[in-house]
């Protein structure tokens, strides 16, 4: 087996679980990837590494993806063979690794907009990169983008706790955080009151408003590209049912990890590769500009 399908099946992610719907050669193309993306993270994340170590590490990456350096046998050259056999753009890949690089140091987010950028590099660039892989054209990359933002938003969301007390990593922004009366101890300190939660909803219809926007945009492609990204759609199913569970919940994030099981899983892939994802709860994007006028306000605090 190769080191990128190791890595993949090891992994047991909502991604791998999604490519089953994938012919062969583009599931190893897309295992691949996402062996890439899964090392990158793993270098900021994993303990035992100074942070000098993991910049380096990080820059030899970037030098394997821009063909500066040759490879080393296993997942490095497979990395590269992705690469240079599919002629990828390796501008979302170099991105990627800059948002990583990033989480090295991490500094919270102050407004939306930072958020917004944050998330276009380590997720939203991650699903213009699949979607080429998946064989999907340029015509993809607007929904790529709104479905990045919607499920990092709804990774923040879920893993709030944890990246507090693993990383001191805050990527709520602070602007949102002031505009609830949200202090950082009360994540700190796991304070699960009012202010809290309504500031976990608030973030959370910013995913809605994103998992809205990706499905109009995926209604709008031609159809060779929406057979092309039904991974992708599963995804999105999946994720939005974890933001459904957290809001069903209360946000209870300092007590769970939300998550959804394999039958779910297979279920949301069968609903994607049948058609639309549908979300008839959300309002209309047209609707959603009191986002913008909120965020505006809490900035002149």
């Amino acid at each position: 087996m190769s080191e990128a399908k190791t890595i993949t099946k090891n992994a047991k992610s909502n991604l791998a679980f999604t490519l089953l719907d994938l012919p062969p050669e583009k599931r190893m193309h897309m295992a691949q990837f996402y062996a890439f993306c899964r090392i990158v993270d793993d270098i900021v994340d994993e303990p035992g590494m100074t942070e000098q170590e993991r910049h380096d590490a990080l820059t030899r990456w970037e030098d394997i993806i821009t063909d500066k350096i040759t490879p080393e046998p296993g997942i490095e050259s497979e990395v590269h063979q992705l690469v240079t056999e599919l002629q990828l753009d390796t501008t979302p890949m170099m991105v990627l690794i800059d948002g990583c690089r990033g989480d090295i140091t991490p500094k919270q987010p102050e407004t939306r907009e930072g958020l917004l950028a944050y998330a276009y590099k380590v997720a939203s660039c991650v699903g213009i990169t699949s979607a080429t892989v998946m064989g999907a054209s340029e015509k993809a990359h607007d929904y790529a983008v709104a479905l990045g933002y919607a499920l990092q938003l709804v990774n923040i969301l879920r893993d709030v706790a944890e990246d507090c007390r693993k990383y001191e990593r805050f990527y709520i922004p602070l602007s949102d955080m002031e505009l609830f009366g949200v202090t950082h101890d009360d994540i700190r300190n796991q304070r699960y009151n009012y202010r809290v939660r309504q500031l976990l909803a608030y973030e959370a219809a910013l995913a809605e408003k994103y998992f809205c926007e990706a499905e109009e945009l995926y209604q709008q492609l031609p159809v060779e590209d929406r057979n092309a990204l039904i991974p992708a759609q599963a995804m999105s199913l999946i994720y939005h049912n974890i933001l459904t569970k957290m809001a069903d919940d209360e946000y209870r994030v300092f007590e769970r990890r939300y998550s959804v099981n394999n039958f779910r899983k297979l279920w949301f892939l069968l609903r994607a590769r049948l058609g639309t994802v549908e979300f008839p709860s959300i309002p209309a994007i047209t609707d959603w500009n009191f986002f913008k006028n909120n965020s505006e306000k809490a900035d002149k605090k």
